[in-house]
């Protein structure tokens, strides 16, 4: 494990890069107990990350769910943040905002431009146009909150499966990009966001679909044959909680706070 020298805006956070682990979650849990229990180096106090060049047992959101990733191609990191910090439910959200503003910051300042700019899946997605560029996993404990996030940044292919659902930021933009330079603006836009009092307003503008028809599966994730019925409805916005409104053909509204959002077409985007 090397520390990775990084303008972390987070005081007392350290930032670490190890070649080869199974998840980044994960060793953030082992770090963050192992500096509890017994302190000394390494110190992984809240602000802390660990990002990977490789990841071997990446996840979604969704149970069962992999991420999968090519070797030092990616941006794969997964960052500690103090119990209470904000509302878990909101999270996804925020830090899932953060990303958007961070990609669209970098090709920004490189003077290029994506097709299609980066819009917020919810709960959790960076979207260009209708292919997944990257997830985030928010898990809370005695320890505190972990955020995992796993950004394409400069893969140039994918699995068959994942074909057309799946793409990079270098596929979109047509160059190389810097992943410790995504690092650190997708950084100091969390630490913005979770300081931000109207953080909801921001993020309802960069939402995936907002304003179109959409298909949802409401409730967590279902088992294997038994999958509810999608919902058919005009996506609204969310609130200030972090849930999802929908609104149906007759004006009625109903906040979601866990579920699937698919294209309308009813084709699904993996979380």
């Amino acid at each position: 494990m090397d520390a990775l020298r990084l303008d972390n805006p987070f005081p007392g956070g350290r930032s670490y890069l190890v070649s080869r682990l199974d998840s980044t979650q994960e060793e953030a849990k082992r770090l963050a107990s192992r500096w509890e229990a017994e302190g000394g180096e390494p110190a992984f106090p809240p602000g802390s990350l660990v990002a990977a060049d490789e990841q071997t047992a990446g996840r979604g959101r969704i149970p069962g769910r992999a991420w999968s990733a090519e070797e030092g191609r990616n941006l794969l990191f997964t960052l500690r943040l103090p119990p209470g910090a904000v509302a878990l439910g909101a999270l996804p959200l925020r830090i899932g905002a953060a990303v958007c503003r961070a990609a669209a910051a970098l090709a920004g300042s490189t003077g290029a431009a994506y097709p299609r700019p980066p819009r917020l899946k919810w709960p959790n997605d960076l979207m260009l146009g209708d292919a997944k560029a990257c997830g985030v996993l928010c898990e809370a404990g005695s320890l505190g909150v972990f955020a995992g996030i796993g950004v394409n940044c400069n893969q140039r292919s994918f699995p068959p499966e994942l074909r057309g659902r799946a793409t990079s930021l270098a596929l979109e933009l047509g160059r190389e990009v810097d992943r410790w330079a995504l690092l650190a603006l997708i950084l100091a836009e969390i630490r913005a966001s979770l300081e931000d009092r109207s953080w909801a307003e921001g993020a309802a503008r960069l939402l995936w679909r907002l304003g179109d028809e959409v298909s949802f599966v409401p409730g967590a994730a279902p088992e294997p044959g038994r999958e509810p019925e999608p919902i058919r409805a005009r996506l609204a916005g969310i609130d200030e909680r972090g849930a999802l409104i929908l609104e149906s053909s007759d004006g009625k509204a109903e906040a979601y706070f866990a579920g699937e959002l698919r294209a309308p077409t009813g084709s699904r985007i993996e979380s």
